[in-house]
């Protein structure tokens, strides 16, 4: 009998130890970092993994932590890796052992990945398109806003609701994107208008370890991709500041052969209206830039429907212009579209987006709930696009 209650308390204590969340993501470069982070009981206060690189020999790494509510939310950053190496690690008190990889630091062979905004509204819509969109083993995620649902306008709700709607993405997001072999999809986020607001970020700087509070950055694999993600009017001014830094982010990079801006309200939308402030002001301020240093796509979001528009430069249908993709519909209920001049493609459809990177170009899918393809384009790597 004793041994019997032994068991079960090891098997319960094994179940306490759990991770309860788990999520990896990159703040600088993916070939030669990776942000861990996880939540726990609050009995669970151990900031330790072990890493192994390859089959080599197991070392150690410490973080630290904050409690939040009913657990502890740990982060530990990784740097001087090995790019395009995997690695595996298990958190203290853990049993399970997960894996993931670093990004190339040279495109010699095919990358995957995936964008996709407006994720959490409905679960089972969400774990529908995750299931997809892990069937395709995409490398990392971009998560373009509106990912938990939960900043609401409701004075009538608790900032506990908040906090427990994050925790619940972030529960989910480890059952549906960590495979059975334990190999974790990392993601890189783009604040929505659910997600942040300037009176309301403490929650979401405490989940997601930024280094400084601004969320619009660059993320550079090598010199053959950038991801300009950017804040459109949701925690920061879209003019100014902004627009300053993104006019010296595409200049820098000007010759990169992939250039992809992800962000949150469409300035091209396939539901809201074209008038709309925040859609004029990116008009005004972004995709003057967007057209200048020749971007190779941007990925717009929050109108919870599909969309393509035809390739457009100074505001007009032009052949060599910028082609404006989303519109936000990864777990989100989809919307009815409307036409519109600059609209190519339009659809009351969930989507994700599916990049496979060449070095050649790059081979866009778009994919629904059931894994079809929605639609499909193909965009030259570019250097200078006349």
């Amino acid at each position: 009998m004793k041994s019997l209650l032994f068991v079960f308390a090891l098997f319960a204590r094994l179940l306490d130890a759990d991770a309860i969340a788990l999520y990896l993501t990159w703040y600088t470069d993916p070939s030669t970092t990776m942000a861990i982070q996880w939540h726990t009981p609050l009995s669970e206060k151990s900031d330790a993994i072990e890493i192994q690189a390859l089959a080599g020999n197991w070392r150690k790494a410490k973080g630290s932590h904050l409690e939040l509510g009913d657990r502890v939310v740990h982060k530990l950053f990784l740097d001087h890796l090995m790019p395009d190496t995997e690695y595996s690690f298990r958190l203290e008190d853990d049993p399970a052992i997960y894996k993931f990889r670093t990004a190339p630091k040279t495109l010699n062979g095919p990358l995957r990945f995936c964008i996709g905004g407006d994720i959490y509204q409905t679960p089972d819509l969400f774990r529908k398109m995750c299931r997809v969109v892990s069937a395709k083993d995409p490398l990392f995620v971009v998560l373009g806003g509106d990912i938990a649902y939960a900043v609401n306008s409701n004075p009538f709700r608790f900032r506990s609701m908040a906090r427990n709607r994050w925790f619940s993405f972030l529960q989910e997001w480890k059952e549906e994107m960590i495979s059975p072999e334990g190999q974790v999809i990392p993601f890189l986020i783009v604040p929505g208008n659910h997600d942040i607001s300037p009176d309301d970020s403490e929650l979401f700087f405490d989940l997601f370890a930024f280094p400084e509070k601004q969320l619009y950055r660059a993320i550079d694999f090598g010199d053959y991709l950038s991801l300009i993600l950017l804040d459109s009017d949701i925690y920061e001014p879209i003019e100014g500041k902004q627009t300053e830094w993104l006019k010296q982010a595409l200049q820098t990079r000007s010759q990169f052969p992939f250039k992809f801006a992800v962000y949150h309200i469409a300035a091209y939308p396939s539901v809201y209206s074209y008038t709309g402030k925040i859609p004029e002001k990116i008009r005004s301020n972004w995709c003057p830039l967007f057209d200048k240093y020749n971007l190779s796509a941007a990925f717009e979001n929050h109108n919870h429907a599909y969309k393509r528009t035809f390739p457009i430069r100074g505001n007009q249908v032009v052949e060599s212009g910028v082609i404006y993709l989303g519109d936000g519909c990864w777990g989100a209920i989809p919307r009815n579209t409307k036409k519109a001049w600059y609209l190519a493609k339009e659809a009351r459809k969930n989507n994700a987006y599916m990049i496979e990177l060449r070095q050649d170009s790059a081979k866009i899918d778009a994919v629904g709930l059931h894994g079809e393809r929605i639609d499909s384009l193909e965009i030259p790597g570019i250097k200078i696009r006349s």
